[in-house]
């Protein structure tokens, strides 16, 4: 009937005057009338229901579908193959078409249908049920797409059916009961969608059942047992979480002696069970993975006695031992993967027995003893090697250039000693190399590269010296280059100028020197350049070439000089400019908004140049440069700009940090810059020449600032009060040596987030009484009120809030940049954490420093240098963390207490010229063992000097002032009582003498004034202890008074001494 319809057809085209049309027309409806298959029958059916399936495609980018339509023939459709006599529709195949839409019910009317393949595509909805009745079906493969919903079960009509495939699709519900009424099915895939329950026992019951695959599900339940009943099953896919099955692997495993292919990993709830053992009856097995489960135990012998394994996965597990020599004995393995274990022990010389092994992984966490053994040279047909992060150590075997078919060899993280192999540059087939993280000294093999085959290099983190070998990149091939931390010298090879494969070049911390080469910022496949802290020369590089996916650029800490020219702002997608710590003296910035195309940029650092002239004409022309819309740093300290602050900064509404320190600024903070801090997250201005007054314009709508830094200027009046406004973020606040006149700023005390607060070298006045038990400092790390005019008692007494200063900090658990935790609901971009990268300065031993990126670990308290009175609370002893405490040079009195010695990382304390009284408590010698700088001087201290731990370090200085203190450094010694009644004191000892108050008093008495004057004038003694007596009471009145009279008769005495020395020399 489909021949007789397609004559007709060509009849058409041959006849076409009007009258022959009409009568085809008429014949064409007289057959459709007679014959009922084409009317109304399967014919009219099947084009129906391909047109209605077009119809329910919402999207076809490729076009797939353009052929369906009434003018040809449905057998010649895309996608369609018909029976050759029948011309029924028997196979629709939409594979891999990226079709969106639903799948037409009206599927169920191509009634010859047996293949239904529309795999790799973007359908959704559900499965329609009216598959049911394509009785004659026998492949479904509805794989990789968005399906949802539950499996149909309608579909267990379906008894022909030999294969199912619904992998990766978004289905939900138990797996499905339906398809085990589908008795002749041989191949079912349900993995990657969303089925839950357990594997029902009704699993087992196929008879025909090749292949099954359940895996990545959300599977929990034990594995039945009545798995073992499949005696056909050739490849078990059960693993892959998050499925997550209780207990074992049953042992009716064991039985399924056809089993080619078992995959079971990352799915077994293990808690001690070791390898199973009946897995060594599966002697047709070829692939076996069970990794990423909970094993324990020796690595298993029984995976030996497979004697047809060709894969053999056990990685990701808890196996201890050792690699033993029985695992080099497989004839056909090309797959083994013993990584991320607790392996130890050698690597057996056996391993080199595995002539057919393709892939080796045996790092990642293991420990081995010793090298890689020399018969590793064996495996010719290795083509990738992993032995990364496992305690590797020696030198690396000169067979390893035997691997004539390495790919990729990956000895990263061990502890190789020695040179790298000059074969290692002879390999033909290196594409990857990572050696980096290791002891590696001498060069780097010169003819590596030289197959032209080299993509990727790592070296980083070594001790190689030389220079780098000239051919890398030879085949032009070279993608990753990375050999930062090294040794290395001489120039950068011109070869890599030429290398238009290069992505990434990775070569700070080295001592390369000379210029860069002339066209590598012409590369147009480089993305990050990155040769910092070298020793490069030499001006920058004029490109003749745009490179235009460059997105870092970082080369600070060189020796770059001249101009910044001004094809770097030409780079569209630019990202980070890091030329800091170089000899850059202009930058030509002289451009329009139509000859710059940076819209990416994120980061300019130039700080510490020698850039200068005024900054107003800089951000002016880099208008065109910051971006708009997005988070922008700008960090230019350390340079020579002058001028004032321009207000064009504030035309960057996304400014999230501002780094204008340490130059010649002059002029006023702008009012709109303070207002920034919506947006704005570090601002640090400190080291200039500004006047002025703090605007009072911080906003709560609402304030993002972090860091806010005014430190060595010259600013004015009182502390903001709508600094308050920022209490949710601010961490870092530093106002020191300035002029700002106020009182303590108590509306701080509730902002938990602040670590460093920094008032120091102002004119700060008044109590701090408002530091009581409510102040939430939590994260205080730094406290420094010193030189003010700050008076009153130590307010605190209760410091459990004070947890930064408390509780000792691991620095490796602290990450460096980090982004806001709270939800800024649309109105501000994230910005990053900069406390860890501020600069604090500080007085620390004595001196006035700068510290630099101090807050993931340091913390002090400096109340020197005012007026505070009262006793030191021991509950200051709390600061367990603390690592300075300046109390000096105020009016505290009583005793030090004992509970200092508890603070156990203190390294510098000084509480001198205060009016300490009694002795040095031993508490602080035994506790604080790390302490290296002290000062008690000029207090009332008296007694013993401890002679333990740190304090045998320290000399007189750290205790002059306190007379009555004795034993080392001190020049006097103490008087033990234990060694019985006082030896009559000598001239240079006089302090060492007994008491004389109570006694002279008692004399006045008894005596009377006649008896106490004769024996001071007729009785030396007698009057030397009444002298003595006077000068402790002049010292406890005027300290500072006394400490110079003393001075001065000691130094009269010696002069006495020595010259008495000589006249008697004289006369010998």
């Amino acid at each position: 009937m489909c021949f007789f319809i397609t004559s007709l057809n060509q009849i058409m085209e041959v006849k076409r005057n009007t009258k022959m049309q009409l009568l085809l027309s008429l014949l064409i409806m007289c057959l459709l009338h007679v014959h009922p298959t084409l009317s109304g029958g399967y014919l009219l059916s099947e084009y129906r229901a391909l047109l209605s399936i077009k119809s329910s495609i919402t999207d076809d980018p490729q076009s797939a579908l353009s052929t369906w339509n009434t003018s040809t023939s449905h057998c010649t459709w895309s996608g369609i193959t018909c029976h050759p006599s029948r011309r029924r529709v028997t196979i629709l195949d939409l594979s891999d078409l990226r079709l969106s839409g639903t799948l037409s019910p009206d599927l169920a009317h191509l009634r010859f249908l047996s293949n239904l393949c529309v795999a790799s595509n973007q359908l959704s909805g559900a499965i329609p049920a009216e598959l049911s009745s394509l009785s004659a079906l026998r492949v479904l493969n509805l794989s990789d797409n968005r399906f949802n919903g539950r499996f149909p079960s309608q579909l267990s009509l379906l008894k022909n059916l030999q294969v199912l495939d619904l992998y990766d699709n978004d289905l939900t519900g138990d797996l499905p009961l339906a398809v085990t009424q589908m008795p002749n099915l041989r191949h079912l895939h349900l993995g990657r969608n969303f089925f839950s329950g357990g594997i029902p026992s009704q699993f087992g019951q196929w008879k025909f059942l090749e292949y099954l695959d359940v895996s990545n599900n959300e599977l929990g339940g034990p594995i039945p047992q009545e798995i073992g009943n499949l005696t056909n099953l050739r490849e078990l896919y059960i693993g892959q979480y998050p499925n997550m099955y209780e207990g074992g692997i049953p042992p009716e495993i064991g039985n399924l002696s056809e089993l080619v292919r078992f995959e079971a990993n990352g799915c077994l709830n293990l808690s001690s069970e070791s390898f199973p053992s009946q897995l060594s009856l599966l002697k047709n097995l070829q692939a076996l993975d069970l990794s990423h489960n909970r094993m324990t135990g020796d690595l298993p012998l029984a995976v030996t006695q497979m004697p047809n394994l060709r894969h053999l996965n056990l990685g990701g597990n808890y196996f201890s031992g050792r690699i033993t020599p029985q695992f080099g004995q497989w004839k056909f393995l090309e797959y083994l993967d013993v990584s991320n274990n607790e392996l130890g022990g050698p690597i057996p010389q056996e391993i080199g027995n595995l002539t057919n092994l393709r892939e080796l992984y045996i790092g990642n966490l293991n420990k081995y003893e010793g090298s890689i053994p020399s018969e590793i040279g064996n495996l010719s047909e290795l083509v990738i090697f992993e032995a990364s992060d496992c305690n590797l150590s020696g030198e690396i075997p000169p067979e390893i250039g035997n691997l004539v078919s390495l790919k990729s060899l990956d000895l990263s993280y061990n502890v190789f000693t020695g040179e790298i192999p000059e074969s290692i540059g002879d390999m033909p087939e290196l594409e990857e190399l990572r050696l980096w993280e290791n002891n590696f000294t001498g060069i780097i093999p010169q003819r590596l590269g030289k197959n032209g085959k080299l993509q990727l290099l790592y070296l980083s983190s070594n001790k190689l010296t030389g220079t780098l070998p000239p051919d890398m990149c030879f085949g032009n091939r070279l993608e990753l280059l990375y050999t930062d931390g090294n040794l290395l010298s001489g120039p950068i090879p011109d070869s890599l100028g030429r290398c238009e494969s290069l992505s990434v070049i990775r070569m700070e911390h080295n001592f390369l020197n000379g210029s860069m080469p002339r066209d590598l910022f012409g590369l147009p496949n480089l993305t990050h350049v990155l040769l910092r802290n070298n020793r490069l020369t030499g001006k920058f590089p004029i490109s003749s070439r745009n490179v235009s996916q460059l997105r870092t650029l970082d080369i600070s800490d060189n020796k770059i000089h001249g101009e910044l020219p001004s094809w770097i702002w030409r780079l569209p997608d630019l990202q980070i400019l890091n030329l800091s710590h170089n000899c850059l003296e202009t930058l030509d910035v002289n451009l329009n908004s139509s000859q710059t195309s940076v819209s990416r940029l994120r980061i300019i650092d130039l700080h510490s140049n020698q850039l200068q002239g005024q900054l107003s004409t800089l951000t002016l022309n880099f208008q065109n440069i910051i971006p708009r819309g997005q988070p922008f740093s700008f960090f230019i300290s350390r340079n020579k700009f002058d001028g004032t602050i321009p207000m064009s900064l504030c035309n960057a509404t996304y400014l999230g940090a501002l780094d204008l320190s340490h130059n010649h600024l002059t002029g006023t903070i702008p009012q709109c810059l303070i207002e920034m801090s919506t947006r704005l997250s570090m601002m640090d201005l400190g080291g200039n020449n500004l006047t002025g007054v703090i605007p009072d314009s911080f906003s709560d709508y609402p304030c993002y600032l972090q860091i806010l830094v005014l430190n060595g200027n010259q600013l004015e009046g009182e502390l903001p009060k709508s600094l308050a406004k920022c209490n949710k973020y601010l961490k870092v606040l530093d106002v020191g040596n300035n002029r700002i006149q106020d009182t303590f700023p108590c509306y701080l005390k509730s902002i938990d987030t602040l670590r460093v607060l920094i008032l120091r070298a102002n004119q700060f006045y008044g109590s701090i009484n408002c530091l009581d038990a409510n102040t939430t400092w939590s994260n205080l790390q730094i406290l420094d009120l010193a030189s003010n005019h700050f008076v009153g008692k130590f307010p605190i007494r209760d410091f459990s809030s004070w947890k930064g200063m408390i509780v000792t900090k691991n620095n490796a658990g602290q990450p460096g940049l980090r982004h806001s935790e709270s939800s800024n609901n649309g109105k501000a971009l994230p910005l990053p954490d900069y406390s860890s990268e501020i600069r604090v300065n500080l007085t620390l031993k004595g001196q006035e420093l700068e510290l630099v990126k101090v807050l993931t670990i340091y913390t002090s308290l400096d109340l020197s240098c005012n007026s505070f009175d009262g006793h030191i609370p021991a509950e200051i002893g709390e600061f367990k963390a603390l690592y300075a405490l300046n109390l000096s040079h105020n009016a505290f009195t009583g005793k030090i207490p004992q509970a200092l010695g508890n603070v156990t990382a203190l390294e510098s304390l000084d509480l001198s010229s205060n009016k300490l009284i009694g002795e040095i408590p031993q508490q602080l010698a035994d506790g604080l063992i790390f302490l290296s700088t002290l000062n008690l001087s000029f207090n009332q201290l008296v007694g013993k000097i401890p002679q333990n731990n740190q304090f045998t370090t320290f000399t007189e200085s750290s205790f002059e002032g306190n007379i009555q203190l004795c034993d080392f450094p001190m020049k006097e010694k103490c008087i033990h009582e234990e060694l019985g009644p006082s030896p009559p004191p000598s001239k240079e000892s006089h302090w060492n003498s007994i008491d004389w108050d109570f006694l002279s008093v008692e004399l006045g008495f008894v005596f009377g004034f006649g008896i106490f004057i004769g024996p001071l004038i007729f009785w030396k003694r007698w009057r030397k202890r009444y002298y003595k007596h006077v000068d402790d009471i002049v010292f406890k009145m005027f300290p500072r008074t006394y400490i110079r009279i003393e001075n001065h008769r000691r130094r009269a005495y010696t002069n006495q001494g020595r010259q008495a020395r000589r006249n008697q020399g004289g006369r010998d």
